[in-house]
């Protein structure tokens, strides 16, 4: 059975989770590995046809494993992008074997919405890496797997806080800072108790009673290492009360308060919180971020459909007009839905957000007015649009008329109706952090 079972792996990754898993788990981990290597596999051959990727001769199609790919197209640069896609697979296959949510779709909380989204970043080769997690830690602390998990609560004499840090984390002098378990155990960390919080969509980022808290996970989470930097420690209630005094039509989740451990007098970035207040649901909404509604079948799509770009695109575009760009994607939009149609929504997570320069605002925000309208067209067309368009069972050539109907009158609008439409350029990111270059789509409106 073991040797058997040793067969079914193709990477010391997946041999590495199948040998922690109890036997049932081991069985649907190895059903579902031949679709989480063609979904990974599905995504990489994505990024060879739009990114702007060192050309190889190699053929895409010959390859079953994106590993195996990734090997052979020996791209400078590349060692790491083959680990995390190695972990990104068998993560995905563990995803795929925890049991469906039974809740009815419009029955569902928020943390439940938020849980329902298996299969992670829909067009990222790195959808479901963690690295850094054993199969163990999948289990206990990803959101797919709905775990409860205890935040370790930090009594840190020495610190910095910035807002207003809630008198139920306070032990005196003291702050109580919650602190990841995965996170507390490698840098030993105590704790003066625990809180009980469910992870969301973004896994370092909890549900704990009235507050959603973002903490830091020292770990390659899909494209990035979770740390929170000492700026953005200082500045995250800054950028919230900014935004707060700009962004009309859509609601923010503001940022109420952040701290961090002080090292050597400087914020620890291992060692910081960001706190916001949980969202509330309207009386008889349902509210879910943008990525769980491919767990229902929309009614009447094209009308649905027109209700929520009257609710989003005007704003986003008047925003932009202004010279803010907000990282407006599927996991920080969140609609509010009553008697299922479209509501209101609200935007979450400030801290990717880019402006034009301004005082009061850290240059790390600051762009220019190219890069700002990238961003918009990237985050919300090219993705979130184009993601949410693709579940709705329409013509996408109606919908996208739809979305042209809506647009304000500003001057990024020709832009957007005519030329190619801009997107992360997700692999190559891997491979050359600090590459400026996008990716370009078909303009969807010119069809």
């Amino acid at each position: 059975m073991c040797q058997d079972r040793i067969i079914l792996t193709h990477t010391p990754v997946e041999s590495e989770f199948l040998a922690a898993l109890g036997e049932s788990r081991a069985e649907r981990f190895t059903a579902a590995l031949p679709g989480a290597r063609a979904a990974v596999l599905a995504r990489l051959r994505r990024a060879l046809a739009v990114e702007p990727l060192p050309q190889v001769d190699v053929d895409p199609s010959a390859y079953e494993h994106p590993v195996d790919l990734l090997t052979a197209l020996r791209w400078p640069g590349s060692e790491s992008l083959v680990t995390e896609v190695a972990h990104s697979v068998a993560g995905l296959a563990l995803s795929r074997t925890t049991s469906p949510l039974t809740t009815p779709f419009a029955d569902r909380s928020l943390e439940e919405h938020e849980q329902s989204v298996v299969d992670g970043h829909p067009l990222h080769p790195c959808c479901r890496n963690r690295t850094g997690f054993t199969a163990l830690d999948h289990l206990a602390y990803g959101p797919e797997h709905r775990p409860v998990v205890r935040l370790r609560l930090h009594p840190a004499a020495s610190h910095v806080v910035f807002g207003d840090w809630p008198d139920e984390l306070r032990d005196g002098e003291r702050i109580l800072l919650p602190v990841h378990p995965w996170q507390a155990d490698r840098l030993g960390v105590t704790g003066a108790g625990t809180l009980d919080a469910s992870p969301l969509m973004a896994l370092r980022t909890l549900s704990a009673g009235a507050w959603h808290v973002k903490t830091t996970l020292s770990a390659q989470i899909t494209s990035a290492v979770r740390d929170i930097s000492g700026g953005s420690i200082a500045t995250a209630t800054t950028i919230s009360d900014f935004l707060g005094s700009v962004v009309e039509g859509i609601e923010l989740q503001h940022n109420r308060a952040s701290a961090a451990v002080l090292t050597d007098g400087e914020p620890d970035r291992r060692l910081g919180v960001v706190l916001r207040d949980r969202p509330v649901p309207h009386d008889g909404e349902n509210l879910l971020p943008l990525a769980a509604l491919g767990a229902w079948r929309i009614p009447d799509p094209v009308g649905w459909f027109r209700e929520f770009a009257e609710l989003t695109v005007p704003p986003l575009m008047t925003l932009l007009a202004r010279g803010v760009a907000l990282e407006a994607h599927e996991q920080n939009l969140l609609i509010g839905l009553v008697n299922g149609r479209p509501h209101r929504v609200v935007y979450r997570d400030l801290a990717d957000i880019r402006v034009s320069p301004r005082a009061g605002l850290p240059t790390r925000l600051h762009a220019s007015p190219e890069a700002l309208r990238a961003k918009t067209f990237a985050t919300f067309f090219a993705t979130a649009l184009t993601g949410l368009i693709g579940t709705l069972d329409a013509p996408d050539a109606e919908l996208w008329d739809v979305v042209a109907q809506a647009l304000p009158d500003t001057p990024d609008r020709h832009a957007l109706l005519h030329d190619p439409l801009p997107a992360k350029p997700l692999t190559l990111m891997r491979i050359d952090p600090g590459t400026t270059a996008w990716a370009h789509l078909p303009n969807p409106f010119r069809s």
